[in-house]
């Protein structure tokens, strides 16, 4: 999938060309990094913290990736641009017989300089095609930070409906957030 994005540069417009990629395993250091960035420059988006990310072992980073790329139980999509990795999506879902119907989307993140380009939307949007193309998917969940009111939104433009809150459900230092939790049915 590629995003095109007509931008502004030196008075000139230029197009810029994003592509959503599953990750080869090879590239299992770009994703740690890309990762780690978004747990630190957004750790209230998130409910893995930099601090626990940083101690996961070089094997378990590497099974991630791999993981995510056979699409047992999981997947993930990178957006790219010039080569370089600048934002990211994962979905995950059981085997479990009561709950192999629901998967869940998360670690949504997209750099700073890259968002309000729609790559967040074509990251999501990727993984609804995805996940409509497993036949035992009928929803999809997510939890997103209240006060995250661009996610919020995004969200709500590719269908999904907030159908709950969890008050203070994150606490970072001595500040807590609270989580919309949201669900769009795909059949």
């Amino acid at each position: 999938m590629v995003v095109n994005r007509l931008l502004v540069a030196g008075g000139r417009l230029a197009m810029a060309e994003t592509s959503i990629i599953v990750l080869h395993p090879s590239r299992w250091r770009e994703a740690k990094q890309l990762r780690l960035e978004a747990l630190q420059n957004n750790p209230e988006s998130f409910a893995s913290s930099y601090e626990d990310a940083l101690s996961f072992s070089d094997e378990l980073w590497q099974d991630r990736v791999k993981t995510a790329l056979e699409r047992e139980g999981a997947m993930a999509l990178y957006a790219e641009v010039a080569g370089s990795l600048v934002g990211m999506a994962g979905a995950g879902w059981s085997d479990r017989r009561k709950t192999r119907h629901v998967a869940e989307v998360y670690a949504v993140y997209v750099k700073p300089n890259h968002r309000g380009k729609g790559i967040g939307a074509a990251l999501v949007q990727g993984l609804l095609d995805e996940l409509k193309a497993l036949p035992q998917i009928e929803k999809v969940k997510l939890s997103v930070t209240g006060s995250n009111q661009a996610a919020v939104a995004l969200y709500r433009r590719l269908g999904f409906e907030i159908v709950g809150n969890a008050k203070r459900a994150l606490k970072i230092d001595e500040r807590y957030y609270d989580l919309h939790h949201m669900e769009l049915w795909l059949r």
